[in-house]
Formats: C-alpha cells, sequence, structure tokens
C-alpha cells in the first residue's frame, strides 16, 4: 500500500475515533456531574434522554462516515475497472531495425503493435538529438525512411500482432545517397497512435548508426545459402527443358554393355583378318 493509500485510509479512521470519543467524554461528563456532591441531581429520564441523543448523534456520525468510505471504494473500483479496461485495448506500437537474412549489411525495418488492442491513426514524427522537430536537411536518414511511405502519411490502423516490414537500405549505398559517413545518422522517431476509443499514446524509437561500427558476420544464414543452391538447380533444370543445355546421363544396363563389348570384339576380330589377308 502507497503512503498516499495509507494517508486516504487514516483520515477516516482518526475522524471516527475522534467523534467517538468526543462522545464517550460527554456521557462521561454527565455521569460523574450526577455524582459530584452539591450538584443539582438529574432526573433518570433527563439522564437517559442526554444517553440516547449522544447515540444517536454517534451513529449517524458513523453512517455518514462509512456513506463516504462506500462511496469512495465505489468511486476506486470504478477506476479499477476503467484502467482494466482500457489495458485489454491498449495498442503498443514500435519501430525496429533489423539485418536481412541476405547479409547483414541488408537493414529491414518493421513496424509491430505488440498490444492487446487495434491502433489507429499511427503517425511518426522524426526529431534531432535535442528532441526538437528535424527535417531532412538537418538529418539525411530521413530521407530514406520517407522513401516509404507509412512514414510520410502515417498508418490508418494495424491490428493486434500485426506488422509491416519492408526493405529498408543498404549499407554500401548508404553512403551515396546521404553523401556523408554511414555511421552518422541519428534517428529518432517519436510514435503517436490512438486506440478505439480514441485515447493517445506516444512511444520512441531511437538509434545511433554509430553503434554498428565494427559489426561483422562469420558464415552466412543457412536459408539464404540453400535458397541460392535450390536457385542454381532451378536455372540448371531450365536449361535442359529448353534444350540449351544437354546433361550427360549413363542410361546402359550390365547386359547393354556386355553385349556391346562381345560386338566389338568380333568386329577387331573380323578387321585383323582382313588385314591378314590382304598381306
Amino acid at each position: 500500500m502507497s503512503s498516499q493509500t495509507f494517508r486516504e485510509f487514516k483520515i477516516p479512521i482518526l475522524v471516527v475515533i475522534g467523534l467517538m470519543t468526543v462522545a464517550v467524554a460527554l456521557v462521561l461528563g454527565v455521569v460523574i456531574g450526577t455524582l459530584l456532591p452539591k450538584t443539582a441531581a438529574a432526573a433518570p429520564d433527563s439522564l437517559s434522554g442526554w444517553i440516547t441523543t449522544v447515540a444517536t448523534v454517534v451513529i449517524c456520525v458513523l453512517t455518514i462516515v462509512l456513506a463516504v468510505e462506500t462511496w469512495r471504494l465505489r468511486a476506486t473500483q470504478a477506476q479499477q475497472i476503467r484502467e482494466f479496461m482500457l489495458d485489454s485495448i491498449r495498442p503498443n506500437v514500435s519501430v525496429e531495425l533489423s539485418g536481412s537474412h541476405a547479409g547483414m549489411s541488408f537493414m529491414n525495418v518493421r513496424v509491430h503493435n505488440s498490444g492487446k488492442g487495434i491502433a489507429r491513426k499511427i503517425r511518426f514524427e522524426f526529431l534531432d538529438r535535442n528532441d526538437q522537430a528535424a527535417s531532412v536537411e538537418d538529418e539525411p536518414i530521413i530521407k530514406v525512411f520517407h522513401k516509404l511511405t507509412m512514414f510520410r502519411a502515417g498508418i490508418q490502423s494495424l491490428g493486434i500482432n500485426q506488422e509491416l516490414k519492408s526493405f529498408m537500405f543498404s549499407f554500401y549505398e548508404l553512403q551515396k545517397q546521404l553523401n556523408a559517413d554511414i555511421f552518422s545518422p541519428y534517428v529518432n522517431i517519436r510514435i503517436r497512435f490512438e486506440d478505439t476509443e480514441g485515447n493517445e499514446y506516444v512511444n520512441a524509437f531511437v538509434i545511433d548508426f554509430s553503434q554498428y561500427q565494427g559489426f561483422s558476420e562469420i558464415g552466412g544464414n543457412p536459408l539464404s545459402k540453400l535458397a541460392d543452391e535450390v536457385e542454381k538447380i532451378r536455372k540448371e533444370m531450365a536449361k535442359m527443358v529448353s534444350g540449351n543445355s544437354r546433361l550427360g546421363v549413363d542410361v546402359y544396363s550390365s547386359e547393354d554393355r556386355a553385349a556391346e563389348s562381345t560386338e566389338l570384339r568380333v568386329r577387331w576380330a573380323r578387321e585383323r583378318e582382313e588385314r591378314q589377308a590382304t598381306e
């Protein structure tokens, strides 16, 4: 329980204790006053009337305090229910840069909704290092992002666990596009979006390209290599089907080879006899 909640819970208790103390003190004062010597004795009906009056006041005060606490508890429960309902439809839109399977020098961008609700009216704002609105002149990398319409015009709707993914740039070509060092760009994107009830949310994506400096990769993605090999096989098969290339295949059986060998021996013997006859 937080300190604020504890204070809110403590105040009504102190009020109730104070009121009960006043009521008890009043009753004790009346009783003690009647027991003191040289004091006018109060009639029994008067004393019981005082006690009844004080008890009624205490009951009224307790009823009011209980009503106030019930109302506050109901308001707290209503707020918790409201927050639970908002959490059940709250979207969470993020932007991610990741390497492509074709090679780590090729970068893909992904816009993903990982929340529990549908994201609507998604807009992207590009900021500089001081969180101020940036232009293409300030950050040339913005021009690369603006090649995709979604970063210029926004996204109307993005469902639960839905994503939009596209190739963004290659580090080999980035220097030509920016006319600057490929590790100098700084991307600061503020993402604004709404849920189905119109509640607005804000997320951020920040990346400094200098963090990619020195990255390397050994080997490669096996799926990409497998795809390359399958592509080579497809090209070879296409050549054979079109007749532009022939594939050497041995279709002879062992019996065919034995018959061919016998025929060759007979032919060689005949040729040898013919040469001997001419001599």
